[in-house]
């Protein structure tokens, strides 16, 4: 896996007279990991730069994330952007309204299972259950970590014990499991639609795409861009489908100032 910044000029040749589509990470991407999801915040300077690209006519920004939808609007709160949640399901574009790729069966399967962890995971300290309307995620980030194994162990009971055979498919990032309804669209499914969406607008130059994350949920975004754009892994390298990284959302932030840089104009 290569460093972002060991290939600049690449990136400037690659970004010269063409579209660019940039789509990003919330957590851990733009905004730093924080101790729980509610203190995460975008630092100052790069809400600045991120601005500064929303503001260039041939530039499409997408922040896709796995938080709710209106949770991640409110984080960015920029315009212009345009906003996935919950992991690809929910999206709103500019000066548009929010709509579903998918449709979940029922929202009583989330309930009951917010029920059942809520009170088997009740003797843990730290445990956040973060209630995304779509699904579930139960962050364990501030529980000792001798108890990390019991937690994880505890959900996949809970869900075992639930019965509910094909309703919950549990997932893993970054001190946190992820449930919600088998719904066929993951992070990899939103990026294909949006290179999709902007390759299609019959507008020429050529597109260019970048996807910045630095989850396991990431690596379909990473996959689906593979061949056909710069997949980027923020942190450290490890086995991925990104072909390059960068190390923290410091670098990030110095990534979008040069990009920006290459787009003079300004809306």
């Amino acid at each position: 896996m290569k460093h972002l910044f060991d290939h600049r000029r690449e990136i400037e040749a690659a970004v010269d007279g063409r579209r660019l589509l940039l789509m990003l990470d919330f957590d851990g991407t733009l905004a730093p990991i924080a101790p729980t999801p509610a203190e995460a915040e975008i630092p100052a300077e790069t809400r600045r730069e991120l601005e500064r690209l929303t503001r260039i006519p041939s530039c499409a920004v997408a922040v896709v994330s796995g938080r709710a939808l209106g949770d991640v609007r409110a984080k960015v709160g920029i315009a212009g952007v345009t906003y996935v949640g919950n992991h690809g399901l929910e999206v709103v574009r500019p000066n548009e309204e929010p709509r579903l790729l998918a449709q979940p069966r029922s929202d009583a399967v989330m309930a009951r299972m917010k029920e059942n962890l809520s009170g088997a995971l009740a003797p843990f300290e730290g445990v956040i259950i973060e209630d995304k309307g779509f699904s579930l995620a139960v962050h364990y980030r501030l529980v000792r970590d001798e108890d990390r194994p019991r937690v994880k162990a505890v959900v996949h009971e809970t869900v075992s014990a639930y019965g509910g055979e094909g309703e919950i498919e549990l997932g893993a990032g970054s001190m946190v499991l992820e449930l919600r309804p088998p719904l066929g669209c993951d992070k990899g499914t939103i990026v294909a639609r949006l290179l999709e969406a902007e390759s299609n607008q019959g507008v020429k130059p050529e597109l260019f795409a970048m996807y910045l994350g630095d989850d396991v949920t990431d690596e379909d975004a990473f996959r689906a861009l593979r061949g056909r754009g710069w997949p980027v892994l923020v942190g450290r390298p490890r086995i991925s489908y990104a072909e390059y990284y960068l190390n923290d959302p410091r670098e990030v932030r110095e990534l979008l100032a040069m990009l920006a840089g290459r787009f003079p104009e300004e809306r």
